[in-house]
């Protein structure tokens, strides 16, 4: 019963534990949704079966065995262990896996759970542990990653304009692209609540190209228009994100004379770059590298990471904004 009351505190309060690209939203709230969630958590897509043989084999790759609790109960208990529930101060399997892959590679991916966890292996042993169950092995990477340390969750709110600088990771063109095309950047820097690490640097971000604007007579360039959706939060969740005049000024500020405005917003970076660069031609490119900055949509609720030693004191630090 406390588990089932801690998911619907959950969907009340909007706040979902769900793999990174996860759309947000209400928690699932039947059994075979359930079981959807944590499968495209896992593998990425949903498997095929009865409902029992098919938690039979997600027990057995996370926990190594098969419960014996009654099926529904065994469906809430791993679902509460994979994607968490709110206000524990404990880490789900997926706030470890976002916070150990953060640590390790300053990124956090997309990937099926199972892919990131492989990937990670590979880093660091040269091979995949395969013999283990995920749980144990995802714990063998936490404490590679925090030997003296303990992580703990605690509940704030990322408030509303709140500047987050973002790094496109793919290359954008005027001549190529299409409106509707997928954007994707990812966190340039950390970005904190008091101590508290919500986003951390590389956290993937997703947008869509709205607008295209071809080169016309007289010398005008071309334009991309890009409409910036949300940036994965340490947690899973998703953190809506758009380009303001509070993100516009600070571009500016930043790029200084080596910013070039592209559909309305101060477009800087790589290293070495100038507005020209951006420019060949008539036609526009925002090259991999390229940042920028965004503001927070509205005020919204994270569970965020504290790492600390025996001694109290926090570890995360923040990196320096260029």
């Amino acid at each position: 019963m406390k588990k089932i009351l801690a998911l619907l505190q959950t969907v009340l309060l909007c706040l979902t534990f769900v793999l990174p690209g996860f759309a947000a939203g209400l928690a699932p709230q039947t059994a075979p949704d359930k079981m959807v969630a944590m499968e495209k958590f896992l593998y990425g897509t949903e498997q095929a079966g009865a409902l029992i043989a098919r938690v039979d084999s997600i027990e057995i790759d996370v926990y190594g065995v098969r419960t014996s609790d009654p099926v529904l109960v065994r469906v809430d208990n791993i679902y509460t262990y994979l994607l968490g529930s709110q206000g524990g101060g404990s880490l789900s399997f997926a706030s470890k896996l976002n916070a150990a892959e953060w640590q390790f590679t300053q990124e956090m991916s997309d990937a099926p759970a199972k892919t990131r966890l492989e990937r990670i292996e590979n880093m660091l042993y040269g091979k995949i542990e395969a013999t283990s169950n995920l749980a144990t092995r995802l714990e063998s990477l936490m404490q590679v990653a925090f030997p003296e340390a303990r992580l703990t969750t605690e509940n704030v709110t990322l408030p509303k304009d709140t500047l987050v600088k973002v790094e496109f990771t793919e290359e954008l063109k005027s001549k190529e692209n299409r409106v509707g095309d997928a954007v994707h950047f990812k966190t340039a820097d950390n970005v904190y609540v008091d101590n508290v690490l919500v986003l951390p640097k590389g956290a993937v971000g997703t947008g869509t190209i709205k607008k295209i604007v071809p080169a016309k007579s007289f010398g005008r360039d071309a334009r991309i228009d890009i409409a910036f959706t949300s940036v994965t939060a340490i947690d899973g969740s998703e953190v809506k994100v758009f380009v303001g005049d509070l993100a516009k000024q600070e571009a500016k500020t930043a790029a200084g004379a080596a910013g070039a405005t592209i559909g309305g917003m101060i477009i800087f970076g790589p290293i070495g770059a100038i507005g020209g660069a951006f420019v060949t031609g008539k036609s526009v490119t925002i090259p991999v590298g390229a940042t920028t900055f965004v503001q927070v949509t509205a005020d919204t609720p994270v569970e965020g990471l504290i790492q600390q030693t025996d001694k109290d004191t926090a570890l995360f630090t923040e990196s320096t904004a260029n």
